[in-house]
C-alpha cells in the first residue's frame, strides 16, 4: 500500500543527497583551484625576477651548460620553466620525470581562462618561459576525489536508509486512515480512534477522528431512530387495534341482530362513539407529534406571554377539573420565544396528565421567572412515580407501570418534551412514590424584569 509514493519520496531524498554531495565536492574543488592559482599568480613575478638576476651573472650566450644555472634560480616546485636559445629551440627545462598528471591540459586552460599570468624573461642568447605547474595540483585533486567518492557513496546509502525510515513514518498515518476507511466501506461504522500523538500528520488523523466520531454518532442515531420508529409503529398499531376491535365487534353484533333490547343497542352505540373519540384523539396526537418532528423550529422570534397562555389553558380545563387546578404563581413579565399554539398544547398536555394520574389531588400551576428563564411548574400530591417510570416518562406510548386502568395514549409528555425542545428549552420531572409529581418546563426569557416596588 502506497509503495509508489514511498519509492518516489525515497528517490527524491537520495537524489537530494547526491546533488548536495556533488555540489560540496565541486565547490571545494573550485575553491582549492582558485586558491592554488592565486598563490601561483602572486609567485610568478618573483620567479621572473630571480631568473633575470641569475641571467645577469651569465655573461655569454645561453647554452646547455649555462641553462642549469638559470633553472636553479627558480627550482622545480611550483613552476614549469623552459629555457630557449635565440632560435627558439629548448635548451633546458625543469620538467619532472614521468608522464604529466591527468587533466593537465584542462587545468592549464582553466588557469589561462581565469587570467593566470605567464612570464617571459629575455636573457643573453635566448629567453626563459615561466608557466604555472599544475601537475602537483592534479595529483592533489586525484587524491581528494579518491576520498570524496567513498564519502559520497556512504552519504547516498545513509540518505537512502533515512529516507526509507522517514517515508515509512510519513506514510504510516495514510495507511491507518485508508485501512479505517476500508472498514467503514465494509459496513463497520464504529472504527477505532487513531492517536494523534503517534502521527506525523496530526491534522489528517484529527480530521479522520472527527469524521469517524460524527459518522459513528450518526449511525448510532440512525439505528436508534429506526428502533424507535419500529417501536412507535408497533405501539401505535396496538393503541389503535383496541378501539377498532371494540368497534368492529359491536358492528358485527348489530349486523347479526343479536341485540334486540333498545337499551343494549344504545349502550353499543355509545361505546362505539366513545372508542371512536379515543381513536380520533390518538390519531390527532400522532399527527401533531409527527408534525413537530418534521417541521423546523421557527426562524424568527415570536414573543409569547406564558402567563396568558397558562391562564387560557386553565380556563379551558376548569370544567373538567372541578376546581382541582390552583394557580400558585403568575409572573406578568414571563415572555419567551416560542410558537403560541405549540406552547399552549404542551402546557395543556402536562396539566391533563396531572389531572389523570393524580385524580384525588390538587394540581398546582405556577409561572415564574429566574436566572434568565421562564419556568412553568405543574405539581400534584398524587401517588408519585417509581424511578424506572421517571426514566421513561417522556417516551412515546409509555403510561407507567400499574397505570393500565388510567385512560390515555401515553403521548402527552412526549408532545410536551418535543415542543419545549423546539423552543430551545428543557423539561424535567421530579417525583417520589407517595409524595406527588412535579413537571418543570423552562424556556429562555425575552421579557424584562418588572420594576422594583
Amino acid at each position: 500500500m502506497f509503495n509508489r509514493l514511498r519509492a518516489r519520496i525515497t528517490r527524491a531524498y537520495v537524489l537530494l543527497a547526491l546533488v548536495l554531495v556533488l555540489a560540496v565536492a565541486a565547490a571545494s574543488t573550485a575553491l582549492a583551484f582558485l586558491l592554488y592559482a592565486r598563490g601561483l599568480s602572486d609567485a610568478i613575478p618573483g620567479a621572473a625576477q630571480r631568473v633575470a638576476e641569475a641571467a645577469a651573472s651569465v655573461k655569454k650566450p645561453v647554452a646547455s651548460l649555462e641553462a642549469p644555472a638559470v633553472l636553479s634560480a627558480i627550482g622545480r616546485s611550483r613552476f614549469h620553466v623552459t629555457v630557449l636559445d635565440d632560435r627558439g629551440r629548448p635548451v633546458a627545462q625543469n620538467e619532472r620525470e614521468g608522464p604529466p598528471s591527468p587533466g593537465r591540459a584542462v587545468l592549464i586552460a582553466l588557469g589561462h581562462a581565469i587570467g593566470l599570468p605567464r612570464a617571459t624573461v629575455t636573457i643573453p642568447g635566448g629567453r626563459v618561459l615561466i608557466n604555472a605547474d599544475f601537475d602537483r595540483f592534479g595529483s592533489m585533486l586525484v587524491w581528494y576525489w579518491s576520498i570524496m567518492l567513498p564519502i559520497g557513496v556512504l552519504a547516498v546509502i545513509t540518505a537512502w536508509l533515512i529516507a526509507r525510515r522517514i517515508t515509512s513514518r510519513a506514510v504510516g498515518p495514510l495507511i491507518e486512515v485508508t485501512q479505517a476507511l476500508d472498514r467503514i466501506a465494509q459496513g463497520d461504522f464504529s472504527p477505532r480512534r487513531l492517536l494523534n500523538e503517534n502521527s506525523d500528520l496530526p491534522e489528517l488523523t484529527g480530521a479522520y477522528n472527527d469524521v469517524a466520531y460524527r459518522l459513528a454518532t450518526a449511525s448510532a442515531e440512525r439505528v436508534q431512530t429506526e428502533g424507535q420508529m419500529r417501536q412507535f409503529i408497533a405501539d401505535a398499531g396496538h393503541e389503535l387495534r383496541t378501539p377498532l376491535t371494540v368497534i368492529m365487534g359491536y358492528l358485527d353484533v348489530l349486523r347479526r341482530g343479536i341485540l334486540q333490547d333498545a337499551q343494549a343497542t344504545q349502550h353499543a352505540y355509545e361505546t362505539m362513539l366513545d372508542e371512536s373519540r379515543k381513536m380520533r384523539e390518538l390519531i390527532n396526537k400522532l399527527i401533531y407529534l409527527a408534525r413537530l418532528d418534521r417541521a423546523p423550529a421557527p426562524l424568527r422570534p415570536v414573543p409569547t406571554d406564558v402567563a396568558a397562555i397558562t391562564d387560557r389553558v386553565i380556563a379551558a380545563l376548569a370544567p373538567l377539573a372541578h376546581g382541582r387546578i390552583e394557580q400558585t404563581a403568575r409572573d406578568e413579565g414571563a415572555i419567551v420565544d416560542a410558537d403560541e399554539s405549540e406552547l399552549s398544547e404542551a402546557v395543556k398536555n402536562v396539566i391533563e396528565n396531572a389531572l389523570k394520574y393524580a385524580p384525588d389531588s390538587k394540581v398546582r400551576v405556577g409561572v415564574e421567572r429566574a436566572d434568565g428563564r421562564v419556568c412553568v411548574n405543574v405539581a400534584d400530591s398524587g401517588p408519585g412515580m417509581e424511578a424506572h417510570d421517571i426514566e421513561h416518562a417522556f417516551d412515546r406510548f409509555y403510561r407507567g407501570s400499574g397505570r393500565a386502568d388510567v385512560e390515555g395514549s401515553g403521548l402527552g409528555l412526549a408532545i410536551a418534551k418535543r415542543t419545549v425542545e423546539r423552543a430551545g428549552g428543557t423539561i424535567a420531572i421530579e417525583s417520589r412514590p407517595g409524595e406527588g409529581t412535579m413537571v418543570t418546563m423552562c424556556l429562555p426569557s425575552l421579557g424584562k424584569p418588572p420594576p422594583a416596588a
